[in-house]
């Protein structure tokens, strides 16, 4: 058994909104919205701040918010609870998992200034992007991924690989590289 003081590394579901409607994510396998039966929430600033305390946070070496359930673009609080951590452990690794596909460029520069790592899910280009990631614009997530890079962030490509993109890996990687992807 694992006691309170050993924890370093936190997995973390930030909401169970999504702005997304992948066929694949469990969320839709019944067709979107039905949203599975997950109630609709998303954890708040206050609620973060109980959960995960000073000391707490002082002891973590990573927190990694990832998009199982939801998305960080969907929860209001993000940004400011990617911030609270942050102001708690300058060490901590945070890395977010996120469509993109949503916000507005403040958001994205205060996960770049909170020295946040984030995955942008980049299922191919524009044409095949779509096929899967239904719901987002591809010219909208590149755009935040711009602001994010722009204001300092290191960004991560995230390509799943279907027969309806394979055609588009190289490029998608030539791409990534100008536009300031860190992988």
């Amino acid at each position: 058994m694992i006691s309170y003081e050993d924890i370093r590394d936190v997995h973390l579901e930030i909401s169970t909104l999504c702005n997304a409607a992948c066929p694949w994510c469990p969320r839709n396998f019944w067709g979107y919205p039905h949203n599975n039966g997950y109630p609709e929430v998303s954890l708040s600033l206050p609620q973060s701040k109980k959960i995960f305390s000073p000391d707490f946070l002082r002891q973590l070496s990573s927190i990694r918010i990832n998009g199982n359930f939801g998305d960080i673009v969907m929860n209001t609080d993000g940004a400011d609870i990617v911030e609270y951590f942050r102001e708690h452990n300058k060490k901590l690794q945070i890395h977010v998992s996120t469509n993109g596909a949503a916000r507005d460029p403040e958001f994205w520069q205060r996960l770049a200034r909170a020295n946040c790592e984030v995955s942008f899910g980049l299922d191919g280009l524009g044409d095949t992007h779509k096929l899967y990631r239904q719901n987002t614009q591809w010219s909208t997530v590149i755009r935040n991924a711009k602001f994010f890079i722009d204001a300092g962030g290191a960004a991560i490509w995230k390509m799943i690989k279907f027969k309806h993109n394979l055609h588009q890996v190289k490029e998608c990687r030539e791409l990534s590289k100008t536009l300031g992807f860190q992988n």
